[in-house]
């Protein structure tokens, strides 16, 4: 609150301070498995209220916050998770965050595509673009896997590749469910991947607008806040030509630059995704952007784009921890991946909704694959960087914390939030 008093300027100071109680739960958190455990059964909102912060602070500040950091709101998300988010993101490594665009084509062109090529050409590689995995079958004793059917999106063409060592899953709950309903072996002996693929996932939607012209405003990346044509969702909107000023001819596609680049995602958006793509054009340059800053209201959108990415987001509900996949499974040449996987005594700091969660947890998973001679890969294991440690005075305050509470609790004795 302290580092953004200069973004939300009709926040008053007593709701600012409100927000106090919701620091000591973030040295609470950690302070057993089930300390955590308690957390995540709690919902974020009931958690808000129990501690005192003021309406006005959840609905201005912790509401728009976590629809687009977790992409839902608060009574929708574990108060746990919510809490890793906010620590990671707000507290412990604020200075560590900046907003990043690819200035022209695609990540996908820019990163994945030379990163395949490489792979390719040095190790082998082979790559099933636009094919998804429809079955895993186990060997006789369901240890290993035996062999994946994959199916070619555009040909409906059906491979069956065996003599499989191992699978890293780095799917998320929609692609899990639709893998265990037609893998009835493996559904049989990991029911921690039948309890993951029981969890929920989020839409999002993605715009994009080129405008006749430059439309200056304070800040290049910003959050909708409390707007009821949201229908619900979270916003954010980014001006990509004040991101990459030196970009722009490349922001038009090597066309003679007109005006401004916008770019808008939405979170939590089955509402918004059931719209046209004029539908959500409208609604952004009629009933957003100009109430976000007036000088919108004469720019013309000279070209557009919308992408839908129904139930692509992991979904940290309450209660989902428990039932979240974890980095080893019950078949031990199947290992999983992705911000939303247990990683055990592996686990990182990098929390939430994450880039960095997922990245290292792929590391981990063939690690792990290598660590167990899975696979051979013999001192091709990958070192993992940790995230800086907590600043002293966190750790001195979950040590006192500790201290004061664990005796506390053996006498049967909870913190008020945990009492129903």
């Amino acid at each position: 609150m302290v580092a953004t008093i200069t973004n939300f300027k009709r926040l008053p100071i007593q709701d600012r301070l409100s927000i106090a109680g919701l620091l000591y739960a973030m040295l609470d958190l950690y302070r057993s498995d089930n300390t955590f455990q308690q957390y995540d059964d709690l919902d974020a909102q009931s958690l808000f209220v129990k501690l005192g912060i003021s309406d006005r602070l959840i609905n201005e500040f912790l509401r728009p916050t976590l629809l687009v950091g977790l992409f839902k709101p608060p009574e929708e998300l574990s108060a746990a998770v919510t809490m890793e988010l906010l620590y990671f993101y707000a507290l412990a490594h604020q200075d560590s965050f900046d907003v990043r665009w690819i200035k022209s084509k695609s990540i996908a062109e820019h990163l994945f595509a030379p990163l395949s090529r490489r792979l390719i050409s040095r190790h082998h590689l082979q790559v099933l673009g636009g094919t998804l995995v429809r079955r895993v079958t186990l060997s006789s004793d369901s240890l290993r896997v035996s062999s994946v059917e994959v199916e070619n999106v555009a040909t409906k063409a059906v491979q069956v590749i065996d003599g499989v060592d191992a699978v890293v899953l780095a799917v998320g709950a929609k692609g899990l469910k639709s893998l265990m309903a037609q893998s009835p072996e493996l559904s049989k002996v990991a029911p921690e991947l039948v309890g993951a693929a029981s969890l929920g996932s989020i839409d999002v939607v993605s715009a994009r607008l080129w405008l006749d012209r430059y439309v200056p405003i304070a800040y290049p990346a910003n959050v909708f806040s409390r707007f009821d044509s949201l229908k619900g969702s979270g916003g954010t909107f980014f001006m990509l030509d004040q991101l990459h000023k030196d970009a722009q001819q490349a922001l038009w596609g090597d066309e003679q630059p007109q005006g401004s680049v916008v770019a808008s995602d939405f979170y939590n958006a089955s509402a918004i995704a059931a719209m046209s793509d004029q539908e959500i054009i409208d609604r952004l340059t009629r009933d957003l952007l100009p109430i976000a800053h007036p000088a919108f209201t004469n720019a013309r959108v000279v070209d557009s784009e919308v992408r839908r990415y129904p139930g692509s987001v992991s979904l940290f509900s309450p209660g989902s921890f428990r039932k979240r996949p974890p980095l080893e499974t019950s078949v031990e040449s199947i290992v999983c991946a992705g911000d939303w996987v247990r990683m055990g005594d592996k686990e990182h700091g990098a929390k939430g909704l994450c880039q960095e969660r997922a990245y290292v947890c792929g590391l981990e998973a063939g690690n792990s694959l290598i660590r167990r001679k899975i696979v051979n890969g013999a001192d091709h294991s990958h070192p993992v960087l940790p995230i800086r440690a907590d600043e002293p005075q966190v750790v001195l305050g979950r040590a006192l914390n500790r201290l004061v509470m664990d005796p506390i609790e053996a006498l049967g004795l909870k913190l008020p939030w945990f009492n129903s």
